[in-house]
């Protein structure tokens, strides 16, 4: 692929439960509607929600990663994916979201051996809970590895809170930031942070300001690393029409502790259209589901340290 036959892309990070699959959605239906675009989400796990999320709320085909992560096992499947789709259908942009639980620099590296043109790697941040993160190695190289950090959620914090909140993730950017190990040089010498609410980002992120942000490099000259947390994830199926709102919202209010992130679609008993439902950290959601359901899922992830700061 020459430069001038370059596709741009986009690829969004940023840890469980930051907004990343609702960012995603807000960025294309509103700046990207009338443009050839193509989407891949990598699953944490073997069942898919975000896929069929992303693919109800963008009226568009989304590629699904599952069982494993972009980043290791599913690497030569992502070379193949992105060579097969070039193949078939003539897109303009594209746009990855990662698991929330890796990070996105083996991505960033992919496509730019294959000569796409990265414009942005954006980083959501859960702005109420981001400190319950802080001891998680993923989360600081997520921040480490993007150029543009988005504080997500920001209007469910006081606002003396928020100048403190940039201050410690742009001092957690320049510590993580991706380096040279031989010169020092920084793969990402500019970003930018910004305040958001339900993931919407400025347009002007968009608008190709930020191509060539990134120095070229040897990618073997930066540190190979690889985290994906102590977690564990299971799968809790509810057959359609058997609870109301109200016996749901019972079960969500008592989820254990140790349960920081929940996300499916069910079929209530007393709403006519099914719900996309999302919790992270007590705070959970409804959204209308835009199809039907044979059954209603949840994919549930958990912590297995039980001690979850506060």
């Amino acid at each position: 692929m020459n430069l001038e036959e370059s596709k741009k892309a986009y690829i969004f990070t940023g840890f469980l439960g930051s907004g990343k699959t609702t960012s995603m959605i807000n960025t294309v239906n509103q700046y990207f509607q009338d443009k050839k675009v193509a989407v891949i989400v990598n699953e944490f796990g073997e069942v898919s929600i975000d896929g069929k999320i992303l693919s109800s709320s963008l009226g568009k085909d989304v590629l699904e990663l599952s069982e494993g992560c972009i980043c290791c096992v599913l690497y030569d499947e992502l070379n193949k994916v992105l060579s097969d789709l070039s193949q078939s259908y003539d897109f303009e942009y594209l746009f990855i979201e990662t698991s929330g639980l890796s990070e996105p620099f083996p991505i960033y590296s992919a496509l730019d051996s294959m000569g796409y043109i990265v414009e942005s790697i954006i980083c959501i941040i859960d702005s109420k809970n981001y400190k319950k993160h802080l001891t998680e190695d993923v989360f600081k190289y997520q921040i480490g590895s993007s150029n543009i950090i988005a504080l997500n959620k920001i209007d469910l914090v006081e606002p003396d809170q928020i100048p403190e909140i940039e201050k410690e993730i742009s001092q957690l950017k320049r510590q993580y930031n991706l380096r040279n190990f031989l010169t020092g040089q920084e793969l990402i010498p500019k970003y930018e942070i910004i305040k958001t609410t339900y993931g919407q980002l400025p347009e002007y992120v968009f608008k190709s300001l930020n191509e060539y942000i990134f120095n070229r490099f040897d990618p073997s000259l930066f540190e190979d690393r690889h985290f994906h947390g102590s977690y564990k994830q299971d799968v809790v199926v509810y057959p359609n029409d058997t609870l109301t709102y109200q016996q749901f919202v019972k079960i969500v209010e008592n989820f254990p502790p140790n349960l920081i992130r929940s996300k499916g679609i069910i079929k209530l008993k007393d709403i006519n259209n099914p719900l996309i439902f999302n919790y992270s950290y007590g705070n959970y959601s409804f959204y209308d589901y835009k199809g039907n359901i044979e059954e209603g899922k949840l994919v549930n992830i958990y912590i297995e340290r039980l001690s979850i700061s506060t």
